[in-house]
């Protein structure tokens, strides 16, 4: 998911600045279409960092911290939260469920840092990453795709989970991760897109580019990863799933339309849909009875772990 757009990007008209790229794309693509593509398929892939408020820092001090190298070389921060962390730097083998936390496109591990008290009261370890760039994670560059492998590797470095809570593109890349057999008790997802090729014909048009140049974009993307954007559509791959899913997204979300966390609701066997007020895709992650929904859809996983 691309990080040129916002919630108030999409919904006023566009501002002087906006304005002038899109008259630039315009240009650009009558000139050379497939250098128009490559922008834009640059621009879909290119996250943006944002300094972390005080809530956040917060969050991420009270975690233990250490690295993880990737199978790539990258090395990226893994944080855990728990009720009795041996000190920080040290991620140990323990007997508790584990709760796996999953950003989205330009987000990083803090923002998800709400959910962690809560889960660790409630009897889980809780773990989270910043995904390669993202947060503190080196990389400039990010992508669908790599955000599902990243997601699949740390899941295999700490083990059986007990469920998962992510967040827009991090939504996506693990009900794709699901689909290929990663194996997780529970899940929560928090404003989940469904359709890529969709979203990027989104970005196009809010850029000043048109559909053509949207999808040679695709075409590009799907040539670097190796992945048809129609293999990673949600709702195509949640037919398939059996975990307890707890869907929520807020009516006002001008970045991932409500719609979509419908259509995956709908497609997939047995998840719930929990549609919230007001608070657009963001604040969607810090609201008090969102957290607290989410932990109740997660605690049976404690009982079950206890009696195995």
């Amino acid at each position: 998911m691309v990080s040129v757009t916002s919630n108030a990007t999409l919904k006023r008209r566009p501002s002087p600045s906006l304005a002038m790229l899109q008259r630039a794309s315009g240009m650009l693509e009558a000139i050379s279409p497939a250098a128009a593509s490559f922008v834009l398929a640059t621009l879909f892939t290119r996250p943006r960092r944002q300094k972390l408020p005080k809530r956040e820092r917060d969050w991420l001090l009270a975690a233990a911290a250490r690295p993880l190298r990737l199978q790539s070389g990258v090395e990226i921060p893994l944080y855990e939260w728990r009720a009795t962390p041996r000190g920080h730097g040290v991620l140990d083998e323990a007997p508790l469920p584990t709760i796996l936390l999953v950003h989205g496109m330009s987000g990083r591990a803090g923002q998800l840092g709400g959910f962690a008290a809560p889960l660790v009261k409630a009897g889980f370890r809780v773990v989270a990453f910043d995904a390669p760039g993202h947060g503190a994670a080196p990389g400039r560059r990010s992508s669908l795709p790599e955000m599902l492998w990243v997601t699949e590797e740390v899941a295999a470095h700490l083990g059986p989970l007990a469920g998962i809570i992510a967040h827009s593109n991090g939504a996506a890349a693990t009900v794709a991760a699901l689909s290929r057999g990663l194996r997780v008790r529970r899940v929560a997802l928090l404003a989940p897109p469904t359709d890529l090729a969709a979203y990027l014909g989104k970005i196009a048009r809010l850029l000043g580019f048109g559909p053509k140049v949207a999808k040679g974009a695709q075409t590009l993307l799907e040539k670097r990863y190796g992945l048809p954007f129609d293999a990673l559509r949600g709702t195509d791959l949640a037919r398939g799933l059996a975990q307890p899913s707890l869907i929520v997204h807020d009516n006002a979300d001008r970045v991932v339309p409500t719609s979509e966390g419908r259509a995956l609701a709908d497609s997939w066997p047995g998840a719930r849909l929990h549609v919230t007020a007001g608070l657009g895709h963001g604040k969607i992650l810090r609201d008090d009875s969102v957290i607290a929904r989410v932990v109740e859809h997660l605690t049976p996983e404690v009982a079950s772990v206890e009696e195995e």
